[in-house]
């Protein structure tokens, strides 16, 4: 399940993915891309051993984000 809220706070862009054993949050840059994102998660997916389960993304405002 794919999560994306646009989160209006002037709070950063956050990820939290859920796998099997265990979740983690993270924070993504400004200039980050889905593909960076992607990529993450599939960095954490081999740690993990297996795919996440849930991946909940909160983007930041459009003016926080530039």
């Amino acid at each position: 399940m794919l999560n994306i809220h646009h989160d209006d706070s002037r709070r950063p862009s956050r990820v939290t993915v859920a796998f099997e054993d265990g979740a983690l949050s993270f924070m993504l840059s400004k200039d980050a891309t889905f593909e960076d994102l992607a990529d993450r998660l599939d960095r954490l997916g081999e740690q993990h051993r297996g795919k996440p389960v849930i991946i909940e993304v909160k983007l930041a405002a459009a003016f926080d984000a530039q």
